[in-house]
Parts: structure tokens; C-alpha cells; sequence
């Protein structure tokens, strides 16, 4: 066999061969997109942390973040005295927004107009509530802050 002969031999391999070698562009696309459907968009890693919840283990820092929220709206709502004329019992979905530099944002709600008409202070008291929460640090998705929405339910039992 001559050097001619092999020489041609190795270039047929070696373009035959690169074919097996090079990542296709649609077996790049279909990686791409296999990946962002296993990718939930909705779920954090870590949920937001109130410097009380650090020593708190992995599995219930979003039940002591919901524990610090919930106290902390609790203890000020029990300091001021609620009259009402016929009983309450109603559930309200306050919307907080807490944003990827950890600011605790009340977002826009509406009061069923029952609360509002016997309680007209309500709407003001969680606001100064939420205002008032300690610092926070925000949620985290694979290492990178981002804004998460909380509905948190206030449950209104007044007789």
C-alpha cells in the first residue's frame, strides 16, 4: 500500500467520521427544551429568611417564614380593639410581594365589603403591619435571588 493510498484512506475516515463527532443543532435545540420542561419556574429552593429562621433546619424555613409573618400581623392586630356589630367570620388573601432585594411589598387587595364596612381601620393596620416585618432575604432559585408572591390568608373570627 502506498503513502498515497493511505493518506486517502485517513482523509475518508476522518470525513466520514466527523459526522458522529459534531452535536447537531436540533439534537442541541431538543437538549435545550427537555431541560426547561424539567425546570419548575414556580418552585424557589430557598424560600425568603427572616434572620430568626436561620438556625431553623432546610425543611421548615418556609414554615417559619410563614410563622414569622403570621405572628407578626397577629401581634399587631390583637393591640387594637375590634367592635363589630354582627360576626365575622371570613378568610382575606393578602398578597405580599417580595422582591429579589428583599423588600416585603403589599400588593393591591380589596376587602369584602362586609369587613371593610365594620372594620374601615383593617385595611390600614396590615398595611402598617407589613410595613413594619423585619428584614428579610429574598428566595433563591439555583443560587440567583428572585421575586416570589405570597397569598397569605388572614382568617377574620370575630363574634
Amino acid at each position: 500500500m502506498s503513502i498515497k493510498n493511505w493518506y486517502i484512506g485517513v482523509l475518508l475516515f476522518t470525513l466520514v467520521s466527523c459526522d458522529h463527532f459534531v452535536l447537531k443543532k436540533e439534537h442541541k435545540n431538543e437538549i435545550v427544551n427537555e431541560t426547561l420542561k424539567k425546570l419548575n419556574k414556580t418552585a424557589v429552593e430557598q424560600p425568603p429568611l427572616f434572620e430568626v429562621c436561620k438556625a431553623t433546619p432546610e425543611e421548615a424555613l418556609e414554615q417559619c417564614f410563614q410563622n414569622t409573618i403570621t405572628t407578626h400581623i397577629y401581634d399587631h392586630l390583637i393591640a387594637h380593639t375590634i367592635v363589630v356589630k354582627e360576626a365575622i367570620d371570613d378568610t382575606i388573601w393578602v398578597p405580599l410581594l417580595i422582591t429579589h432585594k428583599g423588600e416585603i411589598i403589599l400588593e393591591n387587595f380589596i376587602l369584602p365589603t362586609r369587613v371593610e364596612n365594620q372594620i374601615p381601620d383593617l385595611k390600614k393596620w396590615l398595611e402598617n403591619s407589613i410595613h413594619s416585618l423585619p428584614k428579610v432575604k429574598p428566595a433563591h432559585t439555583r443560587g440567583t435571588p428572585v421575586t416570589t408572591v405570597y397569598k397569605l390568608p388572614i382568617v377574620l373570627h370575630i363574634d
